[in-house]
């Protein structure tokens, strides 16, 4: 097992590779609090495995892109920190835009999959998109983010990004 040490030594890392770290050093440590929610690094390095297995599942491969427009929510962070570990690159859509401005946007990425909550879907019903997954649990015309993610234990193949490809 690397220590801390030969992780910061590497000419170049990533945060996913930190949070295994954490969750194999300090599985019970708090890492993400969402309101009333706490995620130990154990829960959020094991979050992480399922949302990244489900996009390779679903062919993403590295430099894939998916866009999340959503509110910052533990999802959101296990989304964006998975999608990382897939090497997938997440583009992140600003809630506030315009419904014209995120399609456009959305048209810009390039993205596969567009991870959006129920405030967004009411904003921004129709995206140009052709998969959605709903964030927050309450599944508009898509799927729920529970549903979507690989079973519990799943662990993605592993990937080892490189310095060029896009964050």
């Amino acid at each position: 097992m690397p220590q801390l040490e030969d992780i910061l030594a590497q000419p170049f890392g990533s945060v996913p590779d930190l949070i295994a770290f954490h969750a194999r050093t300090q599985p019970e440590h708090t890492a993400v609090i969402d309101g009333d929610l706490r995620m130990s690094y154990a829960q959020l390095d094991a979050q992480m495995n399922r949302v990244a297995a489900a996009l390779q599942r679903d062919g993403l491969k590295p430099n894939d892109v998916v866009a999340a427009c959503a509110n910052t929510t533990a999802a959101y962070v296990s989304l964006f920190l998975g999608a990382l570990r897939a090497g997938v690159v997440i583009a992140p859509l600003a809630p506030s835009a315009t419904g014209e401005h995120l399609n456009a946007m959305l048209g810009n990425a390039g993205a596969k999959i567009l991870f959006r909550d129920a405030d967004i879907a009411k904003s921004w019903p129709e995206p140009e998109t052709a998969r959605r997954i709903a964030l927050d649990e309450q599944a508009e015309a898509g799927d729920s983010f529970s549903a979507w993610l690989a079973p519990e234990g799943s662990v993605p193949a592993p990937i080892t990004p490189q310095p060029e490809w896009p964050f």
